[in-house]
């Protein structure tokens, strides 16, 4: 493990850290505020704390004036899960609840600058080979892609550049356009990965991992689309029916039936 990794986990092992990182993630809150929260603490113990999430980059500071404003920065946390849990899919659920634990607020309590998650998966059977689903996948996005599903409604088509680093975008022509997401992993007719925002506003980062699994003559297609910061439940419907309709009916129609539903048609 690297220190700095190391130097995380050391930070959140402290009860009153993991108090502070609570009390930052309903909303920035001043130094004061901060050190008012803790009636048993002095001011001293209180900012000696601080400064130990600081150094690890847990908390943001920021000045106004006199007051310190400090931030809750879920960057670190997010790298950790992504380097030393996400990938061992026996321990997904538990990841979550951990991480849910620093960067999702109650639902009662929830603000402006509360960090949320969601979660979907979803699968579909596709009656054709893993090769022609990946190639539908990577190769023939537009075809299936398109509106309601796509950042401008004058997008020229929608491009996937399969390789590590590719990425997955909508072109509106003259060298303008919008990036949905980077390829994070690819595995020829077995996994695409996708990372970023995924077409939504806001402080959002996404992973959508899309796994292909040999069913006899078909293809298991499962969805695992996981994202944090500035989602609601509202966008976790909206993005768990967009995803079925672009995989489950958009995707099926056109490996399985040659029909064209997306921007190129």
């Amino acid at each position: 493990m690297e220190m700095k990794d190391l130097l995380v986990w050391k930070a959140l092992s402290d009860p009153t850290r993991r108090e502070l990182l609570d009390l930052l993630k309903e909303r920035p809150q001043t130094t004061g505020e901060l050190c008012a929260a803790f009636e048993k603490l002095s001011r001293f113990a209180v900012m000696k704390h601080l400064r130990v999430l600081e150094a690890v980059k847990l908390v943001v500071v920021r000045r106004d004036g006199r007051q310190r404003w400090n931030h809750l920065n879920a960057v670190p946390l997010r790298q950790i899960y992504e380097r030393w849990v996400s990938k061992y899919e026996s321990e997904w659920a538990g990841a979550l609840l951990k991480l849910k634990r620093v960067t999702e607020s109650k639902p009662s309590e929830r603000k402006e600058f509360s960090m949320e998650k969601f979660h979907i998966e979803q699968e579909v059977q596709i009656d054709a080979t893993p090769n022609r689903v990946f190639e539908a996948l990577t190769k023939d996005v537009a075809a299936w892609w398109g509106a309601p599903y796509q950042i401008s409604e004058t997008a020229k088509t929608i491009i996937l550049e399969p390789k590590l680093g590719g990425r997955f975008y909508e072109d509106w022509g003259s060298g303008q356009g919008a990036l949905w997401a980077t390829v994070t992993q690819l595995k020829q007719n077995e996994i695409l990965e996708l990372t970023g925002p995924i077409g939504m506003s806001g402080a959002v980062q996404g992973i959508a991992c899309i796994a292909l699994e040999a069913k006899g003559k078909a293809t298991l297609v499962k969805l695992s689309h996981r994202a944090v910061g500035e989602v609601n439940e509202q966008k976790q419907k909206g993005y768990s029916a967009g995803w079925q309709d672009l995989l489950g009916k958009r995707l099926k129609e056109f490996v399985e039936k040659g029909i064209r539903s997306g921007i190129a048609r």
